[in-house]
């Protein structure tokens, strides 16, 4: 059975199997003046064959996989795209693919004839559970994880768990890093949960249960503070650290997946919170997840966090755990501490 759950009294995320071909049936398609999808190559050739099936005659918008694609200049191929396919503000765009892709799809569809609608369709498990909620789109600019975006809402969201079943097992294990966040920031019997099994031992029922979960989670933080100007704050547990090192990972031969990062900077924030590092660490890591950090100088993680987009006045507001299930935001951290869990 299909399950919804309403955001902002303004959309619903839908969370089920085979959704495609019912997407017409939930969001009056018929309306738009033509509807443009947005992939990328490795999505294109194992989902986009299923949607083709339920639309026909989509326009196609494929960019390059993975996160040093989330440019502006790759926003610029889209928009020019866009153009050339005639799209109006009456078209409709729909996003299908992981983190990076809604992130960028959504972008553009904020600022392209300033605002054209979009649909969320994410085939990654850690974009089911994060990227899709909220309606933060953006790009990264200078070094910068998604430094340049805005907010933007999507007229639906469809979370398919058919589609996990193509993921290779270090994309789908790179997405419990949220789901595992979403536990201690928010609900103890839930991260239990969560934790209780390795990440491929789940069934496709346990699967639908632990989707909706974190969308539950997220979505009443999301109703309370759209904008993160409070409580939102409380889902950047393990992104301060984490972004730093995922940013630096990518100029490497080795670049992180996102969950990846935020499960070692879930560890180190642990470690400033001063509670649950040994419990937290090896769920992570019986998740299969990493949790140490890289051999990256301690000065560049300091140096990246310097520029991240939570500071204020030059000081950043940490969300930290007080416990498993439950978390604060705004909280100032010395120095020398941050010095001492990064070691």
């Amino acid at each position: 059975m299909d399950k919804k759950i309403r955001v902002l009294n303004c959309y619903d995320i839908f969370v089920g199997s085979a959704l495609i071909p019912k997407i017409s049936h939930l969001v009056n398609t018929e309306k738009y003046s033509g509807i443009i999808i947005i992939t990328d190559s490795v999505v294109e050739k194992h989902c986009f064959p299923e949607f083709k099936k339920s639309f026909p005659k989509v326009e196609k918008i494929v960019i390059s996989p993975g996160e040093r694609a989330k440019n502006i200049e790759t926003v610029k191929k889209i928009w020019q795209k866009l153009l050339t396919y005639g799209c109006d503000r009456k078209s409709l765009i729909i996003n299908l693919g992981g983190g990076t892709i809604l992130d960028i799809g959504g972008f553009a569809a904020a600022t392209y004839m300033r605002g054209v609608d979009f649909i969320q369709i994410p085939t990654t498990l850690l974009s089911q559970v994060d990227a899709s909620i909220g309606g933060k789109v953006a790009v990264n600019f200078a070094g910068v994880k998604n430094l340049i975006g805005s907010f933007n809402q999507p007229v639906a969201v469809f979370c398919d768990i058919n589609f996990l079943s193509t993921l290779p097992d270090r994309e789908f294990i790179s997405g419990f890093a949220e789901v595992i966040k979403h536990g201690l920031i928010a609900n103890k019997k839930y991260f239990d949960f969560v934790t209780s099994k390795k990440p491929r031992e789940f069934s496709k029922k346990d699967l639908v249960e632990i989707i909706l979960g974190s969308v539950k989670i997220k979505a009443a933080i999301v109703n309370e503070d759209e904008k993160e100007a409070g409580q939102r704050r409380l889902l950047n547990f393990g992104h301060t650290i984490g972004h730093a090192i995922e940013a630096l990972s990518q100029d490497t031969d080795s670049p992180l997946l996102h969950g990846e990062a935020i499960s070692i900077g879930m560890v180190v924030e642990a470690k400033i919170s001063g509670v649950g590092v040994s419990k937290i660490k090896k769920a992570l890591a019986n998740a299969g997840l990493p949790v140490d950090l890289p051999d990256f100088p301690r000065e560049a993680v300091l140096a990246k966090i310097k520029t991240d987009k939570k500071s204020e006045k030059g000081k950043i507001n940490w969300t930290l755990i007080t416990g498993i299930g439950k978390a604060v935001i705004n909280q100032p951290v010395n120095s020398q501490t941050i010095k001492k869990a990064l070691t």
